[in-house]
């Protein structure tokens, strides 16, 4: 009998699952999302879709507004802060009316991508902390990723729709937030002004945001090498988002 030698051949059983490029990993996200994120787990990067989330943001800040003049843009704006919403009429004419300065017009093109990234490391922070004391051994690095992985695919798509619905909706009708020009959520069963704590809370019971759940859990899972379950990964995403959320609805009950 001749002596068995290895091929070197790729595919047999306990053979290393191939790296995902970008392209692929992009692809996977959506429709396979645990094989995604255990490529992700042996290479954490993740500046590629930061880019595209960033790109992204910045386009449907530049449709709403070509598509919204600038007065009306100020005052949904103003109506849009706790801070200012109650302002006088006159306060509010005075602001809106007044020349903008090179600052004003160009500063939240460049703190709209900071916002995104810091949002991401907020995140990222809260979920190693959450998952470290679960007893998972990840680390910061492997949370960023899976943090800006779990949370894009979400906000790509919501994003791509409210461009979308801003070029078909009446200009006087948009919603300064993406999300909010996309009837994906219950926020839209109440008033907002009358009823600012239950539209809160209603505008969070959103599809995207419980397939964000189920990303953001399957990613945790995978950097934790299998020590965390499914169940235990759902149900200290899902408390996060509640006390979020929560926290949202008191504010606006505070300052609505």
């Amino acid at each position: 009998m001749a002596d068995f030698e290895p091929t070197g051949e790729t595919g047999v059983p306990g053979s290393e699952a191939q790296p995902m490029n970008f392209v692929q990993r992009l692809g996977g996200v959506f429709f396979e999302p645990q094989k995604t994120f255990e490529d992700i787990n042996r290479k954490p990067s993740w500046l590629g879709i930061f880019l595209i989330v960033c790109a992204l943001a910045l386009a449907s800040m530049y449709v709403l507004q070509t598509r919204m003049d600038h007065e009306t843009y100020m005052r949904k704006a103003l109506r849009m802060s706790s801070f200012t919403r109650n302002l006088p009429e006159e306060q509010i004419q005075k602001i809106v009316t007044q020349p903008q300065g090179a600052f004003q017009r160009y500063s939240q093109w460049v703190f709209a991508p900071v916002g995104v990234l810091v949002a991401y490391l907020i995140t990222a922070g809260v979920f190693l902390l959450v998952f470290v004391l679960l007893g998972a051994a990840i680390t910061f690095k492997k949370s960023l990723a899976i943090s800006v992985w779990g949370m894009a695919p979400p906000g790509i798509i919501m994003t791509l729709l409210g461009i979308l619905f801003m070029y078909v909706k009446d200009p006087e009708t948009l919603d300064l937030n993406p999300a909010g020009n996309i009837a994906s959520n219950l926020g839209m069963l109440v008033s907002s002004k009358e009823h600012p704590a239950i539209s809160s809370l209603l505008s969070s019971l959103d599809l995207f945001s419980f397939w964000t759940i189920f990303l953001l859990a399957t990613g945790y899972v995978a950097i934790s090498n299998r020590k965390l379950t499914m169940g235990k990964s759902v149900a200290a995403i899902v408390a996060m988002w509640a006390i979020w959320v929560l926290g949202k609805a008191g504010f606006s009950a505070l300052w609505g």
